[in-house]
């Protein structure tokens, strides 16, 4: 898995070294997740707070996206990897499920008063 970053904003080193173990954690044995974009910068838009942080993700047969505000960009970048685990952990869940196919229906056992009758019987 391959993770650029793009930051325009001052972001603490110490979070954005966990915010990139947290991710690389979740492409530990697997082969989904192909190509990850962390983008961190700072805002001056007055009604969603001071920093955003995304997250683009190349998956196999999708994009996963995360895009988080804060006051701050840390906690932005730390909001923001919280959803792309839940995203990662969601498309993995929807695979395992589709993989599965149809589900095998449960044999119910006739009452034995069903009016069926056992013939024992020789010849």
């Amino acid at each position: 898995m391959d993770i650029q970053w793009h930051v325009k904003s001052n972001l603490d080193g110490g979070r954005r070294g966990a915010a990139e173990a947290r991710i690389r954690k979740l492409g530990e044995g697997q082969k989904d997740l192909i190509h990850v974009v962390i983008h961190v910068e700072g805002s001056n838009h007055h009604q969603h707070g001071a920093a955003e942080a995304k997250i683009r993700c190349q998956a196999k047969g999708r994009e996963l996206i995360a895009h988080e505000r804060d006051d701050e960009p840390e906690i932005a970048l730390t909001k923001a990897v919280d959803v792309f685990e839940r995203e990662v952990r969601s498309m993995r869940a929807k695979r395992r499920d589709h993989r599965g196919g149809a589900r095998p229906m449960p044999v119910e056992e006739a009452p034995e008063d069903a009016g069926f009758a056992v013939a024992e019987g020789g010849d």
